[in-house]
């Protein structure tokens, strides 16, 4: 099949040329389509019952994480000129198209009693500006005496106060997003620039909007980067230009056809699928590389460019074809974790990788089938003297220094099994930004001084309709309120309570003494005067649904992390359970950074699996390349040890496991498992050359798979240290310890594996454990 498949190539290599080219410009136009993501992905499945609730929640009262919060520290704040000026923000803020409420001391609202009209009107506390210190200082007075906003816009302690800046939903999911966030962004650093006062930016839709910004920049960064770096070492290898240079189509072929494959399936880019296009890079680099070497070896034996790039295809196509489905493996099990982050992740990277696989095996041979033979100084890296020395010298450690190999990797195992003890499970929401960071620097300013801004939700049901109404349900809100104010990690809580407090204070001339929940009688009065629901206006809107059947209870929190969420949820639901009665009240905790939190633990646990998952299909695949559960678990130790002490280096180096450290796990067995194919495809053919020999097909296979190998390695470690530089915290991990395993499995491949074949020389049959396959990975020259 290989063979005709060669023939056919190389027969009709123009028309394949102009196919592969057409493709190529059907994926580019799809590419111009693709989308950034302006919200956090979804990584718990539709079906969860938590999951469920939230979205029973946005659907009554809409989304949760809507707001911008802007935030300054100063002791000016109540001087005439900051205070005037503050006001002046607020009302530019208000008039940006997107915004829907703003509201700040300067922009905050009251409630005024009009009998005649039997209503409660909702005004600003302030129309204009102030002309003197006095009316500040009066209406400073003035302010402290609506409890409504004690401990919500300004804390006297530290002198901080905030803007909450409500965005509208058309523009919060759409590309308008960005520009409306800076625009907002912009006009408050004008002011802190008047005042030299630093301006401080949160929540959800800041945090988003940020990291998405971040997301599009990397993805130019990193593929140009990428791009130059392998470039750089294809061109250290092989020291001539076509290589470069074809080995650069073959990827920028590839990266377009990942952008376009996006499109096509309707996914927008992620911080996940944002490392793509590079990593499409890294993984079409690798075939580009062995082909070129495998070429140039074979063009050695004979002279003959046709025979060679004949045989390119032929010998080499089942190999690497193999080698790109362990690879694609790695990448597609995480479609078994339930994550529609992931998922896309997954389909799209198997797709990707299995078209770079064509692309490379067809474009490279059809190339260079037009090209001149090559040269001497083409093939002159087949024998680098460097390159030969470390070949000799790995050699001379497999036949030498056997115990000593196996006593290092055995001292390196058993401190990686220590570390990976130290290793915790622990996420953030937002866990993929580094400390110096102004986003992270920020959200821990808002920690400090007004408990947080991320949103933390309680649904109640009353399972009636007007139950909201009732007496003893407001008492027993306001009791929960009561509970959750004694919890650190928690703000002011807010409710259809504090709603009715306001009214009934309003009601009572304003007078403090009457910001309590109203008397049995009063209730209905007081509602009845309140803005109508379906108002603008309406103070009850965002609190309760309309039958007043289902209230919500709204708090700000603290970016705790995963584990801590995990215990304040079940004390704040111990706590809810002990005051609604189950049979009478349905009441859960729900909102953004609940289920965001959640998703983490339910990632890992999943992930876990995946990766046991493509352990157990690549093992499958090495035993039908090996009929024999000797050649099968050989094959798996030195590719399961990087694993390990990759593992083992997160807990020495306190890198927590969270979804941007697990899929490492996956993703690097899946490319190292690719070093073993190559090692042992050399092997079994040495083997057959020699007479069964393993004492010759030993060196003799390591020598004709290790320029690749270590090429392969060397290029890959490259290209996967590049995202070290990422602002992704998590990007940073995926670069740094994928390299690191790539490294590991380089040197237990080259060390490891040929030593445990020597040491079993005596007591495995080479030839009745290597000559049956269910496919000859490298057929023989005939």
């Amino acid at each position: 099949m290989w063979s005709k498949l060669a023939t056919f190539c190389i027969r009709n290599r123009f028309w394949v040329l102009i196919a592969m080219g057409l493709i190529t410009l059907i994926f580019g136009y799809y590419a111009t389509k693709v989308q950034m993501t302006y919200d956090f992905a979804k990584m718990v499945p539709a079906d969860d019952p938590d999951y469920i609730e939230y979205v029973k929640f946005k659907e009554t009262f809409g989304e949760d994480g809507n707001i911008l919060v802007i935030g300054v520290q100063s002791k000016k704040i109540f001087e005439l000129d900051f205070f005037n000026d503050w006001f002046n923000l607020s009302k530019d803020i208000e008039h940006i198209e997107g915004v829907e409420k703003v509201v700040s001391i300067a922009k905050a609202y009251t409630l005024i009693r009009n009998d005649s009209l039997q209503k409660l009107t909702v005004l600003p506390l302030l129309d204009h500006i102030f002309k003197t210190q006095h009316e500040v200082d009066s209406f400073r007075n003035f302010l402290s005496t609506i409890k409504f906003y004690e401990g919500l816009l300004y804390n006297p302690e530290s002198n901080v106060t905030l803007v909450a800046v409500t965005l509208k939903k058309a523009q919060l999911d759409s590309k308008d997003r960005i520009p409306l966030v800076r625009s907002i962004e912009a006009r408050a650093n004008e002011f802190g620039k008047k005042y030299q006062s630093e301006m401080h930016f949160s929540g959800l839709p800041y945090v988003r909007t940020i990291m998405s910004s971040k997301v599009a920049d990397e993805i130019r960064i990193f593929t140009v980067l990428s791009i130059l770096i392998t470039s750089l070492f294809i061109f250290l290898f092989f020291r001539f230009i076509s290589a470069v240079v074809f080995s650069l189509l073959v990827v920028i072929m590839g990266v377009i056809a990942t952008m376009g494959c996006l499109a096509i399936f309707g996914y927008k880019i992620t911080i996940l699928t944002g490392i793509l296009p590079p990593l499409m890079v890294i993984i079409g680099v690798q075939n580009c590389i062995y082909l070129l070497n495998v070429y140039h070896q074979e063009f050695s034996r004979h002279g003959n460019k046709m025979m060679a790039i004949i045989r390119l295809i032929s010998k080499n196509g089942l190999a690497l074809f193999l080698t790109n489905v362990t690879t694609a493996v790695g990448f597609v099990v995480f479609s078994f974790s339930g994550s529609a982050m992931l998922d896309q992740f997954s389909i799209v990277s198997g797709i990707i990788i299995m078209l770079i696989y064509i692309i490379s095996l067809v474009f490279i041979p059809v190339v260079y089938s037009y090209l001149p033979p090559p040269k001497k100084e083409h093939t002159k890296h087949l024998n680098s003297v460097r390159l030969n020395k470390v070949l000799a010298y790995c050699n001379y450690l497999v036949y030498n220094r056997r115990k000593t190999i196996y006593a290092v990797t055995l001292l390196l195992l058993c401190l990686s099994v220590y570390g990976s003890t130290l290793v915790k499970n622990l996420g953030y929401v937002v866990d993929d930004l580094p400390e110096d960071d102004k986003v992270y620097m920020d959200l821990k300013f808002f920690e400090k001084h007004l408990k947080g801004t991320l949103p933390f939700e309680i649904r109640i049901d009353t399972k009636r309709k007007d139950g909201v109404k009732d007496y003893i349900t407001l008492q027993k809100i306001n009791k929960l309120e009561k509970e959750l104010h004694k919890y650190p990690e928690f703000s002011k809580p807010m409710s259809v309570v504090d709603v009715l407090k306001f009214a009934n204070q309003s009601m009572n001339d304003g007078d403090q003494r009457h910001y309590i929940i109203p008397s049995v009688v009063d209730i209905s009065e007081i509602v009845s005067y309140l803005p109508k629901q379906e108002s603008n206006n309406g103070l009850l809107k965002s609190m309760v649904d309309s039958s007043f059947r289902i209230a919500r209870v709204s708090v700000q929190m603290a970016d705790i992390g995963s584990q801590k969420m995990k215990v304040l949820t079940q004390s704040v639901q111990y706590k809810i359970d002990s005051i609604f009665p189950k049979d009478k009240y349905d009441v859960k905790v729900t909102g953004t950074s609940a289920i965001f939190l959640k998703g983490n633990d339910y990632l890992i646990t999943n992930l876990i699996q995946s990766m046991l998952s493509a352990l157990v299909i690549i093992s499958i695949m090495m035993a039908f390349l090996f009929f024999s559960w000797r050649m099968v678990l050989i094959s798996l130790i030195p590719n399961l040890i990087p694993l390990i002490m990759t593992f083992g280096i997160m807990g020495f180096f306190g890198i927590r496991l969270k979804p941007s450290t697990i899929i490492i796990f996956s993703i690097a067995y899946g490319i190292v498992v690719d070093f073993t194919i190559h090692y042992l495809a050399k092997y079994r053919n040495s083997l057959k050359k020699n007479n069964w020999e393993m004492k010759i097909a030993i060196p003799e296979s390591l020598t004709e798979a290790g320029p690749s190998i270590i090429y392969t390695a060397v290029v890959l470690f490259a290209g996967f240290i590049i995202f070290a530089a990422s602002s992704f915290g998590g990007t940073v991990a995926l670069g740094v310890l994928t390299s690191l395993s790539l490294i590991f499995g380089m040197f237990m491949n080259m060390l490891l594996l040929p030593s445990m074949l020597l040491s079993l020389e005596n007591s495995i049959n080479a030839k009745k454990e290597m000559e049956t396959s269910l496919v000859d990975i490298e057929p023989s020259d005939d």
